[in-house]
């Protein structure tokens, strides 16, 4: 598609699916000032003060368009919040390039995902060498149980000398 084809229809959009598009070109623009993730600034996670020293945490404003059906925050939606909270978290306590994936994670729902804000916080469980587990509860701004979640990390160790060299 060219950009021609891309502004007609861009013309077409309501005013609705133009607030979307903007979190999009937002999102795109964020990655190049912040370097954190598209997906993490089209969502508008941000890091927030932390009222614990261990616990890490952060939030995200419920949008129309991340609403189900049902008018609540979208599943996968509130479990991406979570791995993405556990993940930045886990982040904050190694120092260099390394960087973390995700390889399990078990996410429970309590409530629907409702309110204005959804914030997460996150902590670690364990840490075995390469190997770190996390946990996360998200709250809304009305202070309900809306997910816990636990997760499996591996550390994807950067420039890390190989054994003979």
């Amino acid at each position: 598609m060219d950009h021609g084809e891309l502004f007609e229809r861009i013309n077409k959009l309501t005013e609705r699916d133009i607030r979307v598009l903007e979190h999009t070109v937002n999102g795109l623009e964020g990655m190049k000032d912040n370097k954190y993730p598209f997906l993490g600034n089209f969502l508008q996670i941000a890091m927030e003060e932390r009222e614990v020293a261990e616990r890490f945490l952060c939030s995200m404003p419920i949008r129309p368009d991340l609403l189900n059906p049902y008018r609540i925050v979208y599943g996968g939606i509130t479990a991406t919040l979570a791995d993405m909270a556990m993940g930045w978290m886990l982040e904050t306590h190694i120092e260099g390039k390394d960087k973390f994936v995700t390889i399990d994670m078990n996410v429970n729902y309590h409530n629907p995902g409702i309110g204005k804000m959804l914030y997460a916080s996150a902590w670690v469980t364990n840490q075995a060498k390469e190997i770190w587990q996390a946990a996360c509860e998200i709250r809304n701004d009305r202070g309900s149980l809306i997910v816990t979640a636990s997760a499996t990390f591996l550390q994807l160790v950067r420039n890390k000398k190989l054994p003979g060299s």
